[in-house]
């Protein structure tokens, strides 16, 4: 009987392998690569000899052969365990490869390839052409559920011709898309957008990966999303807008209005203006607003008719309807707990100026954006106390107060302002800069009291907030009028105005990255001798290179290598701006050096802040990347290590950062306290308990840090502002450094910044009023009006609820003494007892017996089992909605109105709804009435001011009283109850 050969060893075929004839040899060579699992370790020791058998020039094997030989040794190499060797010759094998059944081997080459050729596209080397074959082959054959794989290799190897090519190819679930247009469907087919919002956040709110890409890839992948976009008969305008946005694309976002409105397509034109108002400078809506008008879409000039859809969509670009349905949703919403402003104001003494600034900053975050002056008109005399920049803070106050009330911004300050009915230099600077705050990126609004003021009063604390207030409501305008009468103040070399110049300059210029200005600021920061205006500049010039990434590193190098530790201070922040968000390796690792080297204390401080800036899209790493530098020797280092938690976690409720910050709350130095309580504020703010456990017992710690009057005054300032920071607008306000489009928030970034500067100047911290976004649902039709609608939020009420306000009193209940038995009377009353049992006689005894559960019912309440809470509950339209709800909100499906696109694909906080039975006409109180007392003039037809706002005009001039209108308290009241009368702050000079 024959006997199976086995194979026991490769010798034979290895010696084969170098035999004259080459048909031998190729036969060695294919009977090698079907033992080479087996028998690798010998064939190691021929590596050379099959070294020189692949090369192509060699003529020891026929030409066809050469990439088997190149396979054998690509074999021979992953076996040994040297990979680049055998990914080396696995691409000079070839087709040989390509060949290769699937298994361990291929897949484990295939992914050292695309390591190769990602590693390759960073450096800006070409890949070569067998590489590249094979990196196609992959993504060719990749698609349905590793779709977005492909297209994150696509991006990563800066192919756009593949990422093309995987989105043509794909195929959306009808399920996956939902439609909201009444229009008939195309007969195009509908590819999976879903990886091209994928792309698309990658590229916008990407975390790491893109810092490396060009700004011509980067407009060039923007302009190629913008063309597939379009190939969907529906196309997703949330995300076109994104685009549009982000590429500075005025000219084809004009286009699309245009074709919108000519198409009778009004409420995906609203939709996208009210989009672009949300994530879109305000240079960007000033271009487009011209482009309609070059079209004659522009509204007109007098008497606009309020339902003509040019003046619907000119109002919405301009923000005046989102700012009212704002104000309107503010006041109407506002939660604020008065009694912890009333028991912060009688625990800190007003005699010190530091505690009269915290009650003030803790009154503005609170109530900010709501027009509620109750607390003002209740603590009057308590306010007129303040003096000097106390006093300048008070009155910037009414800014944050009354931010986005447009129409009665300037009345509100009207009294304050140069030439008013209460006259002070401080008071009449900081309403200067609370008219700033008010029109805060509305400059045409407040643009000639500012100027006025600037350039006519000489006095330069006028100055210092006439300064101030053009910077934040001219900001990012570029404007060089604006610019050159700042400079014109900066010049003057007067610390107190020029100090406000510095910032004002850079604001006006942020983003742009102009050459003259960083001139001109780093120049005079060089040869000025005032520390304040140092200071400023350096900041103003990190201002001006926000959002440059790359472009800014030669700006920071010069700053950084300063002898001068000021501008050093201001590089840091120059990196903070620049590569803000984008969690760039190169920014974190210059940040982290300085950190831990540099010799001035503020630098390092300004250093480890920044970070929070740069990470802040990857919030869930921080608390990592600071933890050692949190446990520093150096408090300064340690209070940069808690804003830069705050800062990057702002608004989520990160359960790791609040453990690293706790246990700084009980750090020896006070302000490294400070900052714990800030951020902690930053961090919990809109958490419920339910989201956060921990969050009524850090609100806990604030109340007892403010009432402690042992406490120092540096943490108790910290825990006051902690209360506003945490209750922002009335509860209805979050922080966030990017829109829920995932694009930059530039003014969160802007004002966040503006706050960390308090450490220096105190009235800089109204800066972070700027970061403050409302946080609301709200629904508008085709003619701007509320309908009421019922909302689900498909999940418990507890998770998404306000903080309580009810205090919980635990009464302690005395318990009774028990009467000391001794142990001989306890043993003779035993004895009495069983004697008379044995007798069977009955005696009363001092010990009662237990009455048992079947003799008698128990007098005790049976617990009643708590009800469980229901898993969704309905909202009404213009209702408080967290970002992390929105997942969970559905309109009716059956309902009279349908958003135009749903409302959790990263939309805005004011949707779009159409009217599915516009035949059948509302009923009468079928829609939200807003408050014309807030928006005087709004809604009317022809433009005129109400009865009710001409009455407040002619109040606000008589005798100058009309700081703060009638009826704009925190609370509604009923009807019949007269009013309070117009006041002003009875200011002490």
């Amino acid at each position: 009987m024959p006997v199976a050969s086995v194979t026991t060893s490769a010798a034979g075929s290895l010696t084969l392998l170098e035999d004259e004839d080459k048909d031998i040899r190729v036969y060695a060579l294919n009977h090698l690569l079907n033992i080479v699992g087996q028998f690798w370790a010998e064939m190691s020791d021929k590596l050379s000899y099959l070294e020189l058998l692949a090369d192509p020039m060699s003529k020891e094997l026929p030409s066809e052969s050469r990439p088997q030989a190149a396979l054998l040794i690509s074999k021979i190499y992953y076996y040994m365990g040297y990979l680049d060797e055998a990914v080396e010759f696995a691409l000079k094998a070839g087709g040989a490869f390509e060949k290769e059944k699937e298994g361990e081997f291929r897949e484990t080459i295939i992914s050292g390839c695309l390591d190769r050729a990602i590693e390759q596209t960073s450096r800006g080397e070409k890949i070569d052409t067998a590489l590249s074959n094979i990196v196609d082959s992959v993504l060719r054959s990749t698609s349905g559920e590793n779709g977005k794989l492909a297209m994150g290799l696509a991006l990563s190897l800066r192919r756009l011709d593949l990422v093309e090519m995987i989105y043509l190819t794909s195929r959306a679930n009808s399920s996956s898309q939902p439609s909201t247009s009444t229009k008939p469907q195309s007969s195009r087919p509908t590819h999976d957008e879903s990886l091209l919002r994928y792309v698309l956040s990658e590229v916008v709110s990407g975390a790491t990966g893109n810092e490396g890409w060009s700004e011509e890839f980067r407009s060039n992948l923007f302009n190629l999303l913008l063309r597939l976009f379009h190939h969907n008969p529906q196309p997703d305008w949330n995300s076109i807008t994104t685009i549009w946005a982000q590429n500075s694309d005025v000219e084809s976002c004009g286009e699309a209005l245009i074709k919108l409105i000519n198409e009778q397509n009004h409420l995906d034109a609203y939709q996208i203006a009210f989009d672009l108002n949300e994530v879109a400078p305000q240079a960007f809506i000033d271009g487009t607003r011209s482009k309609l008008a070059e079209k004659g879409l522009a509204p007109p000039a007098e008497n606009p008719d309020g339902s003509d859809p040019k003046v619907i969509l000119d109002n919405i670009l301009k923000g005046v309807t989102s700012a009212e349905l704002f104000l309107n949703f503010l006041n109407k919403n506002n939660k604020t707990d008065m009694s912890i402003l009333k028991v912060t104001k009688e625990t800190l003494e007003d005699r010190y100026s530091i505690y009269h600034s915290a009650i003030t900053f803790t009154n503005a975050f609170a109530n900010c954006g709501t027009t509620s002056d109750k607390f003002l008109r209740e603590n009057l005399d308590y306010l007129g106390r303040a003096s000097n920049w106390a006093k300048f803070s008070t009155t910037a106050a009414l800014g944050l107060i009354h931010r986005g009330s447009w129409i009665n911004g300037l009345k509100v300050v009207k009294p304050y302002l140069p030439g008013g009915s209460a006259p002070n230099k401080f008071s009449e600077g900081g309403s200067l800069f609370a008219l700033g705050l008010i029109y805060n990126g509305r400059k045409e609004l407040a643009e000639d009291e500012l100027k006025k003021n600037l350039n006519e009063n000489v006095d330069p604390i006028i100055q210092h907030g006439a300064a101030l207030g053009l910077g934040v409501s001219a900001i990012a305008t570029a404007d060089e009028d604006i610019y050159e009468q700042i400079r014109t103040i900066l010049f003057s070399d007067n610390a107190t105005a020029g100090e406000a110049a510095g910032y004002a300059m850079g604001l006006v210029m942020l983003g742009t990255a102009s050459e003259k200005a960083l001139d001109e600021m780093l120049s005079y920061a060089r040869e000025t001798q005032h520390e304040k205006i140092i200071r400023s500049l350096a900041m103003g010039i990190a201002f001006v290179m926000y959002n440059q990434r790359e472009k800014a590193d030669a700006i920071i190098q010069t700053l950084t290598e300063e002898k001068d530790a000021i501008l050093r201070y201001g590089g840091m922040f120059t990196i903070a701006l620049a590569y803000a968000g984008t969690g760039s390796n190169k920014a974190v690792k210059k940040l982290l050096h300085v950190a831990v080297s540099d010799v001035n204390d503020d630098v390092r401080r300004a250093a480890v802040t920044a970070l929070g800036f740069v990470l802040f899209r990857n919030h869930t790493q921080v608390p990592r990347v600071v933890q050692l530098l949190a446990e520093s020797y150096n408090p300064h280092v340690r209070h940069g290590a808690t804003l830069a938690l705050g800062i990057s976690c702002a608004g989520t409720g990160l359960e790791t950062a609040i453990e690293l910050l706790e246990p700084m709350t009980k750090d020896p130095v006070d302000f490294v306290r400070q900052g714990a309580y800030l951020s902690l504020a930053m961090i919990l703010i809109q958490q419920s308990e339910a989201s956060s456990p921990k969050s009524a017992s850090i609100r806990a710690l604030f109340a007892k840090v403010v009432s402690d009057k042992h406490e120092d005054p540096m943490a108790r300032f910290g825990a006051s502002l902690a209360q506003g920071i945490i209750d922002a607008g009335g509860r209805n306000m979050t922080l966030a450094l990017s829109t829920r489009a995932g694009t930059l928030d530039m003014n969160a970034i802007v004002g966040l910044t503006l706050f960390t500067q308090f450490w220096y100047w105190f009235p800089l911290a109204h800066g972070l009023g700027l970061a403050f976004t409302p946080t609301a649902l709200i629904a508008v039709n085709q003619d701007v009006k509320l309908p009421k609608i019922d909302l689900t939020c498909n999940a418990k009420a507890s998770l998404f609820a306000y903080p309580s306000t009810e205090k919980k009193q635990e009464e302690k209940k005395k318990d009774k003494a028990k009467t000391a038995v001794l142990s001989t009377t306890a043993k003779a009353k035993a004895r009495d007892r069983a004697k008379k049992q044995e007798a069977g006689e009955a005696m009363d005894t001092d010990d009662k017996p237990e009455a048992t559960t079947t003799d008698k019912p128990s007098s005790t309440p049976t617990q009643k089992k708590k009800p469980s809470e229901p898993s969704s509950f309905t909202l009404s339209n213009m209702s408080r909605v967290i970002p992390s709800q929105l997942q969970y909100i559905s309109f009716p499906s059956e309902g009279r109105y349908t958003p135009v696109r749903p409302s959790g694909s990263g939309s805005g906080n004011i949707v779009v709804v159409r009217d599915t039975r516009p035949d059948e006409p509302p009923t009468e109180d079928g829609f939200i009435e807003l408050d014309k007392g807030l928006w005087p003039g709004w809604g009317n037809d022809n433009g005129q001011t109400t009865a009710a706002g001409q009455e407040q005009e002619q109040n606000a001039a008589a005798g100058g009283a009309g700081g703060i209108t009638a009826g704009q308290g925190a609370e509604e009241e009923d009807e019949d109850v007269e009013p309070p009368q117009p006041f002003e702050y009875p200011f002490e000079d």
